[in-house]
């Protein structure tokens, strides 16, 4: 299986994932065993996490934000092949240290800025992800 697929997959699953809790809830389902899974890589707070059907969702908004990014940075990665670079990371690590910065000058973050600001890292994981992937499997 190439890395790109592979990545897809994985990331298609984890990101379904993310939107599940509302769901199962909405059909009468317990997602509590979604939330444990989950919550071993984000916070999971309430007043930080978007919610769907009045059920927060698997992670925060910035988290749903990082793995969109990641999830759209692979399935783009043929047409937009970016290379990983200390420039590429400090340029796509800077929405998320202004985002950081306003919020604490400010006081406010939405959840929508957490989620942008996440999306600009997450590529920058994906890239990590795929060309890591790439590398394993020695494929160019």
């Amino acid at each position: 299986m190439r890395a790109r697929t592979l990545a897809i997959s994985f990331l298609l699953t984890w990101w379904m994932g993310i939107f599940s809790p509302p769901l199962i809830k909405h059909w009468g389902g317990d997602p509590s065993g979604i939330y444990s899974v989950y919550s071993h890589v984000c916070h999971q707070r309430e007043d930080r996490s978007f919610h769907i059907l009045g059920t927060k969702m698997g992670v925060c908004s910035r988290c749903t934000g990082i793995y969109t990014g990641m999830l759209l940075f692979v399935i783009a990665s043929s047409r937009l092949p970016i290379p990983l670079s200390g420039t590429t990371a400090l340029l796509f690590l800077s929405p998320l240290a202004g985002g950081k910065f306003l919020e604490k000058i400010t006081g406010y973050s939405s959840n929508w800025e957490r989620f942008i600001t996440g999306l600009f890292p997450g590529i920058l994981l994906g890239m990590g992800l795929l060309y890591g992937l790439r590398d394993l499997k020695g494929e160019k």
